[in-house]
């Protein structure tokens, strides 16, 4: 099997037999994240601030030194390792109008939940070592303890060592050790790939946004499966799609239904989706498309990527030592 290159590391793409298994647990991890985020509130004030913190800790994620000092929920990195980011970085990476982003960013600084200086848009430690921050960190930490066991259960790891990753220059016997769990070392890792499948997914249908709206839709199409369908190595027909009302997806979304219709129908225009007496399937000619076949290949080598830096930074072993007796 030939191995993809990405970000200085050979990551082996996943077998084509869990090609669609992966797209699966995919969707459902990025908008559990989504949901984890927004914490009953708006979906994109989050997305804006999730974009600032991965940018902010960007020196941090490929430093094994730094990412072992400031890995644990009580060691956030201090305000002088963070690095600004522009307000025109954020609104490139989000596929979002300068101004909208500049208004949104205003607000959310006028909260205090980020600081807009000269060099560029920083959310301090303050925020990051709240109890609301805490708690939202650790619920995402969980999620992705909950994602590597169910790839672990798609034999999807098979070429991850899980009881020690590769040496690492700079660290005592070249390994990460962990007194606690690493809530914001998985964290940091979490929301690279969580953007980056974001940036992709936008990409192809608009921006981030009409994006995480196609990935619900498709979230509550699948939510009739028994466990052997939702297990398929394969395309599922729409006749195991349960239709979904617009109205629906808007609240599971934490959306205005005006948003929801505006972009359900351009989406439905291009093909993505279709409407019927009974609400809304994703289309799945649109999912066999040669350039929707494209991105998802592309999300499950960053979804592998993720895991095998996890595994890199001994993350995987931790996970595994917690389940021994």
């Amino acid at each position: 099997m030939v191995e993809m290159l990405r970000g200085g590391e050979h990551v082996q793409p996943p077998p084509l037999a869990a090609h669609w298994l992966l797209v699966r647990l995919s969707i459902e991890l990025i908008l559990d994240v989504a949901d984890i985020v927004r914490d009953g509130g708006p979906i994109l004030d989050p997305l804006y601030l999730t974009a600032v913190v991965e940018a902010n800790v960007a020196p941090i994620n490929q430093d094994p030194v730094l990412q072992q000092k400031y890995g644990g929920l009580n060691t956030p990195p201090p305000d002088e390792l963070r690095r600004p980011v522009s307000i025109n970085a954020i609104a490139a990476s989000l596929g979002q109008p300068f101004e909208t982003t500049r208004r949104r960013l205003n607000a959310l600084a006028a909260r205090g939940e980020c600081v807009i200086g000269p060099k560029g848009v920083v959310v301090p430690t303050a925020r990051l070592a709240s109890e609301d921050y805490r708690r939202i960190s650790t619920l995402r930490y969980e999620r992705v303890q909950r994602l590597y066991h169910e790839l672990k259960a798609l034999d999807a790891l098979t070429d991850m060592a899980s009881d020690a990753g590769p040496t690492l220059p700079g660290l005592p016997e070249g390994r990460l050790t962990f007194d606690g769990p690493p809530v914001r070392l998985v964290n940091r890792l979490l929301s690279e790939y969580y953007l980056r499948a974001l940036e992709l997914l936008g990409r192809r249908v608009g921006d981030p946004l009409t994006g995480i709206i196609l990935l619900g839709l498709g979230r509550l199409n699948l939510r009739g499966l028994t466990p052997e369908q939702r297990a398929t190595p394969s395309p599922l027909p729409e006749s195991f799609r349960t239709p979904a009302r617009r109205s629906e997806l808007a609240r599971s979304l934490g959306l205005p239904s005006e948003t929801v219709r505006r972009r359900l129908m351009d989406l439905e225009a291009r093909g993505y989706c279709r409407s019927g007496p009974s609400g809304m399937v994703f289309s799945i000619d649109a999912a066999v498309r040669p350039e929707a076949q494209r991105l998802f290949h592309d999300n499950n080598v960053n979804l592998m990527r993720m895991m095998s830096r996890l595994n890199r930074y001994g993350v995987l072993a931790y996970w595994d030592g917690e389940a021994c007796p």
